[in-house]
Formats: structure tokens, sequence, C-alpha cells
């Protein structure tokens, strides 16, 4: 695709960028090296029952979403059979993730730069399983991957649908778990599935859910109504509403383009909600700010008003998954 259609945000519309304007959040964190041994960045898995109901699409929107916010992103792309992140910002990554478990390349050299400021890991072909890798290659992947720790506020991990030991591992190992479903039977079915699955192994999991493609406001809060009853009824498992993004004709469109919905058409229906569940579940403030501002004040300071995040950050992360692939059950 042209690299013209991937617009970034300083090269948005005058029109466009004051619309935008007022889901603007606040800057939290000052752009400053961490403090040695302080681990604030937030994993997050974002995973579906079944495949098809635009998971991957929004980990895409997401990430520009928050990296709009001048946050620092990151996108793990594990689903391993069929990595698809990079198609959906419409690149051909030379270097995958596999190369980096192989020892040809580090982290660094793998890492994709993507729109306002996110980079993207691609996922590697012909890995079918890392709960089956080598020892030396789970050393060599996690020595890699904690070099991140400083790089990123949010580490947003994509993974493949289903229940299989792969999914269910990143998931467990995640400060926070989202579940995209689509109204359809099949896919609320499965998408229980998954929370079972998850509640199982743990029970303090933080779960929220997404309903994509509704309607309307109603069929979402009823799916979500209906998913948070059964699932406390039938597991005492606390599950939580994280919103809906409505059937929008430019997120098909967005696809086709191979542009993600936030940059090919952001105040479409679907990109106004995705702005405002992002100011609702992560607690941020909008505010009408100059965007250029926002994006670029090095001297901002964190807003002490936010609470702070129940992160483990990727070392913690990558501690819990090393345990689950040696079988070991998670603390």
């Amino acid at each position: 695709m042209s690299d013209s259609i991937v617009k970034p945000v300083d090269e948005l519309t005058a029109e466009t960028r004051r619309l935008i304007q007022p889901y603007v959040f606040k800057r939290l964190e000052a752009r400053r090296p961490r403090i040695p041994g302080r681990k604030i960045a937030r994993t997050i898995t974002v995973t579906s029952g079944k495949g098809g109901v635009g998971k991957t699409n929004f980990v895409a929107n997401l990430a520009i979403c928050l990296g709009q916010a001048g946050r620092r992103v990151i996108i793990l792309d594990a689903d391993l059979g069929l990595a698809n992140i990079d198609v959906v910002f419409g690149i051909r990554p030379k270097r995958t993730l596999s190369d980096v478990i192989n020892g040809a390349f580090t982290i660094n050299e793998i890492l994709i730069p993507g729109p306002c400021g996110i980079n993207i890991i691609a996922g590697g072909s012909g890995l079918a399983d890392m709960t089956h890798l080598k020892p030396e290659q789970t050393t060599r992947l996690f020595d890699q991957l904690r070099f991140l720790e400083d790089r990123a506020d949010f580490l947003l991990i994509d993974t493949g649908a289903g229940i299989s030991q792969n999914v269910i591992s990143f998931c467990l190992a995640a400060d926070s778990i989202i579940v995209v479903t689509t109204p359809e039977p099949t896919a609320l079915a499965d998408a229980y599935g998954i929370i079972k699955v998850i509640s199982q192994s743990r029970p303090e999991a933080d779960v929220s859910v997404l309903v994509n493609r509704a309607e309307h406001e109603e069929e979402a809060r009823f799916i979500h109504e209906r998913l948070r009853n059964v699932a406390w009824e039938f597991l005492q498992f606390s599950v939580k509403e994280l919103g809906y993004l409505p059937q929008d004709r430019q997120m098909y469109l967005a696809v086709r383009q191979q542009t993600p919905l936030m940059l090919f058409s952001p105040m479409s229906p679907a990109a106004v909600r995705l702005r405002d569940i992002v100011v609702t579940a992560f607690n941020e403030i909008a505010t009408e700010v100059d965007l250029d501002n926002t994006l670029q004040n090095e001297d901002s300071e964190a807003d002490p008003s936010r609470p702070a995040a129940a992160a483990v950050g990727i070392e913690g992360f990558l501690e819990r998954l090393g345990r689950l692939w040696r079988g070991i059950p998670a603390p």
C-alpha cells in the first residue's frame, strides 16, 4: 500500500484536529528516563473465544488512541498461527519474533515503528506454540523482552482466538485481559468459554468484555449483562464491562485500505466510541488542549488524581509467563 494512506497526527486536517481535541488526554508522565527498578509498564492481553470478531483491529486502534495521548505503546503479535497485526497496518515485516527466538536479531532490531509513535513486534510464522520452546529459546526471548520495560507504558498483546495453552498463558500472565466478542450466539458462547478457563486458573484475574459490531447501545448492554450474570452465577467470577463499538462501514473500508480506523476516519462512530472507552477504562481526563502541545510537551507532570495502576510491569508479566510455560501455576 502507499505510505501516503497512513497519516501521522500532525498531518490531520485542521477540521479533524479541532474535532479530536475534546478527546485528547492529559499527558500523565514526563518523557524522562525511568527510575531504576520502577516497573510501571502495563501489560494488556486482548483475546477472543472465536476468530473474526475484530480483535486485531481493536488492538491496532487502541494502540493508536493511546499513542495519540502521548503514551508509549508496543504491540506484541502473539497470534503465531495467523499473525496479522502487520496486515492491519499495511506493513511487511522483514524480521519477526522468530528471529529473536532463534538468536538472529535483538528485540530492538525487529521493532517496527508505527504511526503515532507506537512500535510493533510482528509474530513469527512457523512458531506453532511458544509454550513448546526449548529452554534456551525461552531464556533468549525473555531476556530480550525485558528490554521493553523502559520503552513502554503499555504492552498490548494480541493473541490468537480460542483456548489453546498458548493463548491462555498470555491471558493469565497479563495485568489485564480484554475479551472481544460480537452479538452472534457462537461468539458469545466462545467468549464465555475463554472466560471460564481464565476464571478457573486465576480467580482474581482482571477481565473486561468489549462488544464489537453492536447495532445499538441497548444490544451491547444486553450482551454485557448476559455474560456478567452467567459468569457470576456459574463461575462466581466478576466480569467488567469495557464498552462497545458500533457497526461502522468506515471500519470495513479502513480494513480494505490496510489503515487503522483511527487514522482512516478518526471521527467515524466506532472511532469516537473507542476514544470514549479509553477515557473511561483508563481513567484519563479529557481536556480541550492543543493536540500538538499534548503530544510534544516534555515538561508535563503526573496527574496525582489518577489511581495507581495495579500493574506488575513487563518483568512481572514475563515471570508469570515463564512459570506457566513450565507448568507451574501463576501466583
